[in-house]
């Protein structure tokens, strides 16, 4: 019953896997009676309990009746498998356990074979790296605990035992085969075994014919019919006053070909009780991948936007629109530019509404136009009308056999925030849980005219924390326009609280029926409602660029576009263009080039472009009058566009009246 976002890329599968879910019952031949006694006695499911309430709402009634019998009826979870040891202690996988992870169920019980639940209590041992836990529990004795063998024989007959179904011991057989050296260091070697290993076998006991622990199984080999164990001994060695967090973990953005690789080497003081030895585990992971990612931003600063040398380029690049969301990356050649996310489609959500979503790497990337019932305002206070909108367009579903069925709400979100970016843009941080697949969805919304441009996540609880660190870098490299109707700019400027620092120096003061006017640190105009019509179906688009300014690189307005009506050409657009070094390519020069020699559509003649007539020309500024265009550091544009055919004469006179609007302020 997992969450699946249709497009979005599966978790990338480890070349083994880790063996923590369900099996199948095979009987193993070769150990007495009795033994398998004692198995059966000294060996546990590790369950979680099912969730008793479910925040979401689906497309039509769950059909239940297509699970197992045992599934729809069991009030807990099989997860993995554990065993007795004496001494009131109990051995299991780490990964089994979760608790490195903050998710909503990890109050995780043993079930022994009569149904009986037992609660958890401490943790008295643990290695991330050697992936085993010993833990006590409330209240129970078992009826059997296994003894060890810490010296077993290669080539010996060995015996994997589970219970993950609770259908009583499950025992296979098989072959102590070889040993294998720890991946990263070698620090000890992985017993390696023949006798078939199903998931839900993960932290039940490997035993010799006489039903002693030599080992813990774990994993098993995705391309071969050889499994892994971790050899008793190794617990038994292990240290009962210091926890073991070792981890080889790698940080990578999908916009850099950049990575960064680092050993977690930590301790945690032990015993400790399980609920609290999570959180501590929880905050050590945390920590450490905080700060390896920045640690790589540190690392690779130089070779990313906008200190490399290839990102140049952007940073005279001052008339490009993206009203879905694009994301500033390296490209093959060592440049950057900005890149669209892939596979995109787009759905109707009602009301005028639409949902415009692709990927990259493992995000949705979404352009959200809300529905003429959902105003901004609404959609700022309500997270459930928020995600509704989102999965009318995105499909989620519940899976129950063959059959899914959709999801239709995720209810309110059950976790909110702000995070500000490096540019100063405000991004709506909602998650919801989903109980019963243990799967978050985060989202990061900026709100924009309209609507939000949106990066969205799915993905199990122990990984989300991890994908959200992601989210908050590469917000920075979301590349996005402001366009909409004077109505929905109107209500984006209502949201004081969530507008980017860049707007609190910006008006925009329509008049319906008299006029427009528009303000900023650099530049001012307006223009009278009989020159160009002014009603709140006028369609304003602020082009937002990356350039540098007093030594540093801001994101601010390099274009204002005014259009007369949102289903009308007739606009009038002011430019702002920096002068480019000599040394970018021609292509990037192109703008600066026509703007200083006043070549179309620059050069204060009117031409007819497919279905409209156009008029443009280079405004100097006032402060710089005695330089010449060409050694000038920034030239400014100004261009009308009418509907049709029209006389010279007239786009002459009109875009003289524009320009008289138009006041450039620069230092």
């Amino acid at each position: 019953m997992s969450l699946r976002y249709g497009f979005l890329p599966l978790r990338l599968l480890p070349a083994f896997v880790a063996l923590a879910c369900c099996a199948t019952s095979v009987r193993a031949e070769d150990l007495r009676p009795s033994v398998l006694a004692a198995l059966t006695k000294a060996t546990f499911e590790v369950v979680l309990e099912k969730p008793k309430t479910d925040s979401l709402s689906y497309e039509k009634e769950l059909p239940f009746d297509l699970l197992p019998y045992r599934e729809r009826n069991d009030k807990y979870q099989p997860i993995g498998t554990a065993f007795a040891m004496g001494s009131g202690q109990f051995v299991s996988a780490a990964h089994v356990t979760g608790l490195g992870s903050e998710s909503v169920r990890r109050r995780i019980f043993l079930r022994d074979s009569d149904g009986k639940i037992i609660g958890i209590d401490r943790v008295v041992k643990y290695s991330a790296a050697r992936d085993f836990i010993v833990f006590t529990v409330k209240d129970y004795q078992p009826a059997g605990v296994l003894k060890a063998n810490a010296n077993p024989h290669k080539n010996d007959k060995v015996f994997a035992v589970g219970n993950a179904l609770g259908e009583g011991v499950i025992v296979r057989d098989g072959l102590y085969t070889s040993d294998t050296p720890e991946e990263n260091d070698g620090l000890w070697k992985w017993m390696r075994f023949s006798a078939a290993a199903s998931p839900g076998n993960s932290g039940g006991p490997l035993v010799d014919r006489d039903g002693r622990a030599i080992g813990v199984v774990l994993r098993k080999s995705r391309n071969e019919n050889l499994n892994y164990a971790l050899p008793i001994g190794e617990i038994l060695r292990a240290s009962s006053a210091k926890a073991e967090i070792r981890a080889k973990m790698m940080f990578k953005l999908d916009i850099t070909d950049r990575t960064l690789q680092s050993n977690l080497d930590e301790t945690i003081d032990q015993p400790m009780g399980y609920m609290q030895f999570g959180q501590t585990l929880q905050a050590v992971f945390n920590r450490f991948t905080e700060s390896l990612s920045e640690r790589f931003k540190a690392a690779n600063r130089d070779d990313m936007f906008p200190a490399a040398a290839g990102a140049k380029g952007l940073l005279y690049r001052t008339n490009f629109a993206a009203s879905f969301p694009h994301i500033l990356a390296k490209q093959r050649d060592g440049t950057w530019d900005t890149t669209l996310p892939s596979d995109r489609r787009e759905a109707e959500i009602g009301k005028n509404g639409s949902l415009v979503f692709g990927s990259m790497g493992n995000f949705a990337y979404i352009r959200m136009l809300a529905p003429d019932d959902a105003p901004a305002g609404r959609l700022h206070t309500d997270s459930k009308l928020f995600m509704d909108l989102v999965l009318r367009g995105l499909y989620f579903s519940r899976s129950f056999g063959a059959e899914k069925v959709r999801i239709t709400s995720l209810g309110g979100a059950v976790e909110q925030a702000v995070h500000t970016d490096a540019y100063q843009r405000k991004w709506q941080v909602r998650r919801w849980t989903v109980e019963h697949s243990d799967e978050k969805i985060v989202t990061y919304a900026l709100p924009i005219p309209g609507g939000y441009a949106i990066l969205l996540n799915a993905s199990d609880e122990a990984a989300s924390s991890m994908y959200e660190l992601d989210m908050k870098t590469l917000v920075d490299f979301v590349f996005v326009t402001y366009y909409g109707t004077l109505r929905q700019w109107r209500d984006f400027l209502a949201l004081k609280e969530m507008l980017p620092a860049a707007f609190g120096s910006i008006a925009v003061e329509p008049s319906y029926g008299k006029e427009f006017r528009y303000r900023s640190p650099r530049l001012s105009f307006s223009y009278p409602d009989a020159l160009m019509k002014v009603t709140e179906n006028s369609d304003l688009h602020l082009k937002f660029s990356y350039f540098e300014d007093k030594g540093r690189v801001v994101w601010d307005v390099s274009s204002v576009m005014v259009g007369e009506d949102k289903d009308t050409t007739a606009s009038v657009s002011f430019g702002r263009h920096l002068r480019p070094p000599t040394t970018l390519p021609d292509a990037e020069r192109k703008t600066w080039e026509a703007l200083v020699s006043r070549r179309m559509p620059y050069s204060g003649a009117a031409f007819f472009d497919k279905s409209r007539t156009i008029i443009g020309a280079a405004q100097e500024l006032p402060a710089l009058k005695a330089v010449s265009a060409a050694d000038s550091p920034v030239l400014y544009s100004v261009v009308y566009a009418a509907d049709g055919t029209q006389d010279s004469r007239t786009m002459e006179d009109r875009l003289g009246r524009f320009r008289a609007g138009v006041k450039i302020i620069e230092p």
